[in-house]
């Protein structure tokens, strides 16, 4: 977005990382065998849902039986993955880029009467930035507490005075890992970034997704022709609202990072703004998180494999920094195989050019494993969503590379819903026609030039 972020970026990677091995994973991952006794990754209220009780949420949300088997193992195996629960009775609303989603937080925003939690990669001193800050400054004088969380790195171009500022207004603001070495030493720790987007009100409602506060969302994406020239101030992005018990999951979130790392007489108390919202409606949701550095495979990695093993009948993925490592390709590659529609959406252009060359040098064995390619145009894309037999979908911070993978903290929502899926597949389609297609023709006679552009993105892709 800026080319001194992009600067810092790269340079704490590349000299901070070194050589970074795959994520661990366990072994069968994707086809690991579930039977009526693996544990149910979906809770009723604060209790596990019954036998029963969960056959009738699979039924409910997934009518065609192929479906519902598909489904049914695929919340087993992410049940022997992770400790986290999805709940049932949740609202959960997409939002289509920059200015609906202000508009529908500043709403909430206004409304909130005990606290508001916002925890984001980027928050810059323009237009959106200080839309944001004033929103929150009027709730801060009314009394309501509000705790701002931002990543060092990634608000690396916000002015001490704008936190100075919000300070002096009643706004509690914590740097994450900060890379000022007379702030805290360990600048190191930059490396290990705060990617997530998460926004909780009054315990009650929560947002998350890619969105962050920057000028680059003051448009919207959608209302350019196809074929338009690009603009930076229209980036094409995906956020939801999520109302109910999975708001009590981002809560946690928030929670566990602002306390990370503080003393003990400064840690926000988890029981004072913890409890479980009333049901909103009939889907099941939750989040998945990742922590940066953890020696352990990360959660929203094992998950989003196993989603793509176990799919019977279309991936369609929207991604904005698509550079995975091997084993993740070949997942993909396999449900191609299988005859699994496998869709990718992907940036034409975007704020990391070199990232889009790492995504090009996987594009000729994609294509021929069967793998539909599509590049957007008009807009940068910034979405990272996937949407599985039109049932199950995650929107979220996490891009399929090594940095979100392997280094970074990220959150995705887990939506189990088919007419929440079904919404994020005609999404899809509206974005396919602001897209160009990428052939296997057509990409073998790519010119020389293009070719060594990928070779430098595909060996700087661990670093990214």
């Amino acid at each position: 977005m800026i080319n001194l972020r992009w600067t810092v970026i790269i340079l704490s990677g590349t000299l901070l990382v070194g050589c970074t091995a795959s994520p661990r994973l366990s072994d069968g991952f994707t086809q690991r065998d579930v039977t009526d006794a693996t544990p149910v990754w979906v809770a009723q209220g604060s209790r596990p849902a019954s036998e029963s009780e969960y056959r009738a949420l699979l039924a409910e949300n997934a009518p065609d039986p192929a479906r519902r088997v598909m489904l049914d193992k695929l919340l087993r195996v992410s049940g022997a993955m992770t400790d986290r629960h999805l709940v049932t009775g949740n609202t959960v609303k997409p939002l289509v880029d920059g200015p609906g989603t202000f508009r529908a937080m500043f709403e909430d925003i206004g409304a909130a009467r005990d606290h508001i939690h916002v925890e984001t990669f980027i928050l810059e001193d323009d237009q959106v930035g200080r839309a944001l800050a004033k929103k929150l400054v009027e709730a801060a004088r009314r009394g309501v507490t509000v705790r701002l969380l931002i990543d060092a790195v990634g608000s690396l171009n916000l002015p001490e005075a704008f936190i100075e500022y919000l300070r002096r207004q009643g706004v509690l603001i914590r740097k994450f890992h900060p890379i000022d070495p007379t702030e805290d030493p360990r600048i190191w720790r930059g490396n290990n970034r705060d990617h997530r987007k998460v926004m909780v009100i009054d315990g009650r409602i929560a947002y998350t997704g890619g969105i962050n506060f920057a000028d680059v969302y003051s448009e919207s994406s959608l209302s350019i022709p196809s074929g338009s020239k690009v603009t930076d101030e229209a980036w094409r992005d995906t956020h939801v609202r999520i109302t109910g018990p999975a708001v009590a999951q981002f809560q946690a979130a928030f929670v566990r990072m602002w306390n990370k790392d503080r003393e003990r007489n400064d840690r926000l108390s988890a029981a004072s703004v913890s409890h479980l919202p009333e049901h909103t409606g009939g889907m099941i949701a939750g989040a998945v998180t990742s922590d940066g550095g953890n020696e352990q495979a990360s959660d929203i990695y094992s998950i989003l494999i196993a989603a793509i093993g176990h799919a019977q009948q279309r991936i369609w993925i929207t991604q904005a920094y698509f550079a995975p490592d091997d084993i993740f390709l070949a997942a993909i590659k396999e449900a191609a195989k299988r005859g699994v529609d496998v869709r990718l959406l992907l940036p034409g252009v975007s704020d990391a050019p070199l990232v889009i060359q790492a995504s090009r040098a996987t594009y000729g064995e994609l294509l021929e494993s069967g793998v539909r390619i599509f590049e957007r145009t008009g807009s940068t894309l910034h979405a990272k969503t996937m949407v599985v037999d039109g049932v199950w979908a995650t929107v979220g911070s996490a891009n399929f590379d090594y940095r979100s993978f392997v280094h970074n903290y990220e959150i995705n929502a887990i939506i189990v819903d088919h007419e929440f899926a079904g919404a994020m597949e005609k999404l899809f389609e509206v974005d396919l026609q602001q897209a160009d297609e990428v052939t296997l023709a057509g990409w073998r006679e790519r010119p020389v030039t293009q070719r060594a552009k990928e070779l430098l993105g595909d060996m700087l892709r661990r670093w990214l």
